[in-house]
C-alpha cells in the first residue's frame, strides 16, 4: 500500500505522534494490518483463479443471450434503473422521515422544559396569569383573522355572483 497521498493528508488533520503510530502500526510493510491484507489479497486472488474456469462458461451464455435479444436487455435495464431510483428514493424519505421526527421530539422537549424553567422562575400563579394574557391575545387576534376571512369570502361570492348573472344574461 502506497502511503505517499495517505501520510501528508493525515499529518495536516492529527497529531505528530498519532500520525507515527499510524505509520508505525498499520502503513508500514510489516505491520499487522498490512499483512493480513496481503494475505486476505492472495487468498482473494486464489479463489477467483478456481472459480473463473467454473463460471466463465455462464457469464460467455449470458453474454451470447444478451447479444441476440438486446430489446430485452434494454426492458431489464430500465426496469433495474427504475428499481434502484425507488430504492434510493425510499432511503431518502425514510432519512427526511427520521430527522424530521429527532427535530419535532427536540423542538417538543425544549419547549416543555422551557415552560417548566418559566414557571419556575415566575411561579405558578404569575405564569397562569400570564398564560392567560397570551391566550387572550392569540384568542383577539384569531378574531379578527376570521373577520377578515369572512368579509373576503363574502366579497368573493358577490363577486361569483354578479358573473353568474352576467354571464347569464350575455347568452339570452
Amino acid at each position: 500500500m502506497d502511503s505517499s497521498m495517505i501520510l501528508p493528508a493525515l499529518q495536516s488533520l492529527l497529531p505528530p505522534e498519532i500520525v507515527d503510530a499510524i505509520e508505525t502500526h498499520v502503513l508500514h510493510p510489516r505491520a499487522p494490518v498490512q499483512v493480513l491484507l496481503g494475505h486476505v489479497s492472495q487468498e482473494l486472488q486464489r479463489a477467483l483463479a478456481l472459480l473463473l474456469p467454473l463460471v466463465q462458461p455462464l457469464v460467455d451464455r449470458a453474454l451470447a443471450l444478451m447479444a441476440e435479444s438486446q430489446g430485452l436487455v434494454g426492458l431489464v435495464v430500465s426496469v433495474l434503473v427504475v428499481t434502484v431510483v425507488f430504492a434510493v428514493l425510499s432511503w431518502v424519505h425514510r432519512l427526511v422521515m427520521f430527522w424530521t421526527r429527532v427535530a419535532m421530539r427536540l423542538v417538543f422537549w425544549t419547549l416543555l422544559v422551557a415552560v417548566g424553567a418559566w414557571i419556575w422562575q415566575r411561579g405558578v400563579f404569575e405564569s397562569a396569569r400570564d398564560a392567560v394574557v397570551v391566550g387572550g391575545k392569540i384568542v383577539g387576534y384569531m378574531a379578527v383573522i376570521k373577520d377578515v376571512w369572512v368579509r373576503e369570502y363574502n366579497r368573493y361570492e358577490a363577486q361569483q355572483t354578479m358573473a353568474g348573472r352576467r354571464g347569464r344574461g350575455g347568452s339570452r
